[in-house]
């Protein structure tokens, strides 16, 4: 094979990768605040239509990435409601605002466009860089300040705090409602940057085709941790790419190689069973004054 099929397959691998790894990067905040975030699918799909809206409507995509980044802190402080301040499970609460948006976004998209399943086209899209959305060079310096932000400073701290004894952060005068709110709505706005490296000419129904819950997947596997959730979503993107690029270069039916993704996904969560250490507070909710 050819250095140009070679560099294409890299290259375009890291634009799959892109949207599963800006999302995981926000799973990885809300969750080590304690958190658990199921809700990345149901955000990413509203965040999607808003940045095809806003740029239409504002006639540019840099405001379209304003409004996606934007909805995306809206949806998540909806989860963040719910959880932290109304104790909902988490898990419940995440599986109602995925089942909540599906309608959510078909009528905005119905509101704004005069259909539900599908936008008008937005002509205005990030430029490209080497023949990708430049959009998705932007992960390299996010998840080193993602990294150095929960590692090295004294915000990173209280999240990673919360997360794992929110009792004892409390007595420290840590303020663990606040801390969590803050890590849910960094993931929001995560998830919104995210998908600026998707389908950014037009939004349908189907745009994010469970790119939310494989974020999930690569924040578990890469066991909360900003850099191992980059690296599990690189792992899942490149599955894909290996899909797109060579699919008709593999002699097995395609519906099979399409499955290829999610299939490992499955394998690799199966596999930690037992085996990740999620942050100890995780999922549990938290009331001033508990023992």
């Amino acid at each position: 094979m050819d250095l140009a099929l070679w560099s294409f397959f890299f290259l375009k691998g890291l634009e799959i990768s892109a949207p599963i790894a800006f999302a995981a990067l926000g799973a990885v905040f809300s969750e080590r605040a304690g958190v658990v975030n199921i809700a990345l699918e149901g955000i990413m799909t509203i965040t999607a239509l808003m940045l095809v809206w806003g740029a239409i409507a504002f006639q540019s995509i840099w405001m379209g990435l304003l409004a996606a980044v934007l909805s995306g802190m809206v949806m998540a402080l909806i989860h963040a409601v719910a959880t932290v301040t109304f104790r909902v499970d988490h898990v419940v609460s995440g599986v109602a605002i995925n089942v909540f948006s599906v309608g959510l976004g078909r009528f905005l998209c119905q509101s704004f466009f005069g259909q539900e399943t599908q936008s008008a086209i937005n002509a205005r899209t990030f430029p490209n860089l080497l023949g990708i959305n430049s959009v998705a060079f932007w992960l390299i310096p996010t998840v080193a300040l993602a990294w150095f932000v929960l590692q090295k400073t004294v915000f990173g701290l209280r999240l990673r705090s919360v997360g794992e004894n929110p009792e004892a952060a409390d007595t420290l005068g840590v303020n663990v409602y606040l801390m969590r709110y803050l890590g849910v709505i960094i993931s929001g706005a995560l998830c919104g940057l995210g998908t600026a490296t998707l389908f950014t000419d037009k939004w349908f129904s189907q745009t994010v085709a469970g790119r939310g819950y494989m974020a999930l997947a690569a924040c578990i596997f890469g066991r909360w941790n900003p850099l191992g959730a980059v690296l599990a979503s690189l792992l899942f993107g490149y599955a894909d790419t290996i899909r797109i690029v060579f699919e008709s270069r593999i002699p097995i039916p395609s519906s099979i190689v399409q499955m290829f993704p999610y299939v490992l996904a499955l394998v690799v969560l199966a596999g930690l069973i037992g085996k990740a250490r999620a942050p100890a507070a995780d999922g549990r909710n938290f009331e001033k004054g508990e023992a």
